[in-house]
């Protein structure tokens, strides 16, 4: 009788799924399998709506279990690799295309998306050093033997510019190489334009998918909404992947507030460009370049005679559709022009307008005064293997240390295991938190003794905001700008003897000390950097008149 009603279930399923009633379709094809728990037919399909219905963890288990009853054919494997790629899951991947040689060989589409896979974490430096070095040849082999020219639409690949940039190295010369690879497989990237001008006032385009409750959210909203509207009409470029949020609303009601303009793109890349190109734009600017494979694709583009990028990914675009890099004198150093092809733009502040976080449940000053609290809040991607380093000297020196970290889905199952190899004797004393709420997250940061900023690339926005309390951030930067935020930071709060360090043994007994602070040390500490940051870091109205006049200038320069 289970398997009748099995049977019903699963043509019900299809039905629903030929009317693209994909949750519905989705629930009958789960009864089915409560019935009939191996029935390949049934996995086959509960597996593709899932990913329909965008459940890609649910999707990959039904497809586990599918292996035990079926060997794969092209649409599974297909299916199987779609999954994959949409939980970034490379390890994963690279088995994958291994163990299905003559599925890649199908399509040259899977073969290059083969090559440029460059994983988001490593055991070693080791590791890192091999992997970059394979990446280049797979470049350098792509542009001298692939012939293959492939549809932007169709067969998209995976830009490994972002996962490159969480080592040590300037990525100058790599993301060359990238741009080039990519020039030469999508002919639509070299499509050049006629640009005309015809506006009254200076027509600036912003574009990301991430003007969400998302960093890029935080860090160029103020530079948006605060710009000189008499002067500049501002349009901003969503995506249809951007996720609606607070932030996401504040700029759809800009356009009734402060007549903004808002534009959600079309999935077709022709269309984005037809619609782009029909805003007639004097001025280009991407916060971020590389955080987003759709907006990566876009800045190949030139849609106006000034293009600019900035510290939203404080990587070079290593692309001449990219014109200036948007930096602060507070940033510089002495290798910054070797490692972009931008032109550098050194403004006096850092460039961005942040608004200071509001918290209702505000901690007290008891809560506040920890000692032996360690906290690095930064996304584990951050954690280079030289960290560990870092976290066993003060757990060694500081006995009575807590150090906290934030978990990850994909990669704190890695972190754990590696730490448990690096740091054996003491890991039991490192805790990984949940995700946390923003107001959670900046009273983690209040309640900590010490924060801990990442090695070679540091933290932004989450200083900003972990200065609502004034907890002090240890920061070793080092020639590369992505490092050298908090530095940049420091300086602009006219923090005369910050906790800024040279190396890794300086590093930990600058946190050991701070974090060893007699408690009414450890307050008047933190309500100095709070106050420093109030006056100095949130709501620079002189970065505005600063953007304001550059941005001017950019363009009159432009048009002599």
């Amino acid at each position: 009788m289970s398997n009748e009603n099995a049977k019903k279930y699963f043509a019900k399923g299809l039905k629903l799924y030929a009317e693209k009633q994909f949750d519905l379709a989705q629930k009958a094809f789960e009864e089915a399998l409560a019935l009939s728990p191996n029935r390949p037919s049934v996995l086959r399909n509960l597996a593709l709506v899932y990913f329909i219905n965008k459940n890609y963890l649910k999707a990959n288990e039904v497809l586990e279990h599918l292996e035990n009853f079926e060997q794969f054919d092209d649409d599974l494997n297909e299916l199987k690799f779609k999954v994959l790629k949409n939980l970034n899951r490379l390890d994963e991947l690279e088995n994958f295309f291994i163990k299905n040689k003559n599925f890649i060989k199908k399509d040259v589409f899977y073969d290059l998306f083969k090559k440029l896979i460059y994983p988001n974490f490593f055991n070693s430096q080791l590791e890192i050093d091999n992997k970059r070095n394979e990446i280049e040849k797979n470049l350098d082999e792509i542009l001298d033997s692939f012939d293959a020219k492939l549809d932007l639409d169709k067969n998209i690949l995976e830009p490994p510019i972002f996962n490159l940039s969480y080592d040590q190295y300037d990525n100058l010369k790599i993301n060359k190489k990238i741009v080039n690879v990519f020039r030469k497989i999508y002919p639509k990237l070299n499509e050049t334009f006629i640009i005309e001008k015809k506006n009254n006032r200076i027509k600036i385009g912003f574009f990301s998918e991430f003007f969400t409750n998302h960093t890029i959210g935080k860090l160029f909203k103020g530079l948006i909404f605060n710009l000189d509207k008499s002067i500049f009409e501002i349009i901003i470029f969503h995506s249809i992947n951007t996720k609606k949020s607070s932030t996401f609303n504040e700029f759809l009601n800009s356009e009734i507030t402060q007549g903004i303009k808002n534009i959600i793109l079309d999935k077709n890349f022709s269309e984005k460009i037809i619609t782009i190109r029909n805003e007639n734009l004097d001025m280009v600017f991407f916060p971020d370049i590389g955080m987003s494979t759709e907006f990566y694709y876009l800045s190949f583009i030139r849609f106006a005679n000034v293009q600019i990028t900035s510290w939203g990914h404080p990587i070079t675009s290593a692309n001449d559709s990219i014109d200036f890099f948007l930096s602060s004198d507070l940033l510089k150093s002495d290798d910054d022009k070797k490692n972009f092809s931008e032109k550098l733009i050194y403004l006096k502040n850092l460039p961005m307008y942040f608004y200071k976080p509001k918290i209702k449940n505000i901690l007290g000053k008891d809560e506040i005064n920890n000692q032996n609290i360690y906290f690095c809040s930064q996304t584990l991607i951050k954690f280079h293997p030289h960290f560990d380093q870092i976290l066993d000297k003060i757990l060694i020196d500081d006995k009575k240390a807590k150090i906290f970290l934030i978990d990850d889905y994909n990669l704190g199952l890695k972190l754990k295991n590696r730490l448990k190899n690096n740091i054996p004797n003491n890991f039991e004393r490192i805790i990984f938190l949940n995700k946390l709420s923003l107001e959670n997250y900046i009273n983690k940061c209040g309640q900590a003794s010490v924060l801990l900023d990442s090695l070679y690339f540091g933290a932004g926005n989450s200083f900003h905001e972990s200065m609502y309390y004034g907890t002090p951030t240890v920061t070793l930067p080092t020639q590369n700008l992505k490092s050298r935020i908090v530095f940049g930071a420091y300086k602009q709060m006219q923090i005369t003897t910050p906790p800024i360090v040279k190396n890794l043994d300086d590093y930990v007994g600058s946190a050991v000390n701070l974090a060893n602070l007699d408690p009414k040390k450890i307050l008047d500490q933190k309500h100095f950097y709070k106050a420093r940051a109030e006056k100095f870091l949130y709501e620079n109205d002189e970065f505005i008149e600063e953007i304001n006049q550059l941005l001017i200038n950019l363009y009159r320069n432009e048009k002599t």
